[in-house]
């Protein structure tokens, strides 16, 4: 039963790993913060912003005019003002960044970067269904995040009692579990 139950919360957690694998990876390969930013493609789409809108609502319509569902619900931080008081939206999502001013009253200059895979990536990395977004495709994923994580603690308990029931006197075993169990306490302390 053990077993089955190891088994099968490994593949349970498979790609939540194998994605977590690839953003460390990518982390190492970061480049500095010093770098050139990402190239960007500006589009003018036509918008008349209706009057008695706070900013909050049109913010909202520019999501819905420019199909951001990866932006919804619209954060605060995302709704900004200039120098010049005139309002500006910073919508960062996974796909990427879509900066929106207001060139005049007709008309919107969205400013597209999009993210590249390792980015992608570690979006989907640091989703949990502690954040509530509006899309669903990234709320089935932040369900999902949040399952394949107590199915990892599942298979780490359910491996260590596996281990320890069936092979207790092996001795490279038992120096590799106090070797790791040291360690995992060492960062505790050392982090909190």
């Amino acid at each position: 039963m053990i077993l089955k139950l190891h088994t099968w919360a490994g593949l349970a957690t498979f790609v939540n790993l194998m994605i977590y694998g690839i953003v460390g990876i990518a982390a190492a390969f970061e480049p500095a913060p010093d770098a050139p930013a990402p190239a960007s493609t500006v589009r003018i789409v036509p918008f008349a912003v209706p009057p008695n809108l706070d900013d909050r609502q049109v913010a909202a319509r520019v999501v819905a005019l420019l199909g951001l569902s990866l932006a919804t619900p619209v954060q605060s931080f995302a709704i900004q003002h200039d120098a010049a008081h005139r309002l500006v939206l910073d919508f960062r999502h996974a796909n990427g960044r879509h900066l929106v001013t207001f060139p005049d009253d007709s008309h919107l200059r969205v400013e597209i970067t999009r993210a590249p895979l390792d980015r992608y990536l570690s979006s989907l990395h640091v989703t949990s269904s502690a954040f509530h977004i509006g899309d669903w495709r990234m709320q089935v994923w932040s369900n999902y995040n949040e399952f394949a994580m107590w199915c990892l603690i599942l298979m780490t308990t359910t491996g260590a009692w596996l281990w320890l029931s069936r092979h207790p006197r092996h001795v490279w075993g038992m120096a590799s579990f106090a070797a790791g169990s040291a360690a995992f306490a060492a960062m505790y302390w050392w982090t909190r």
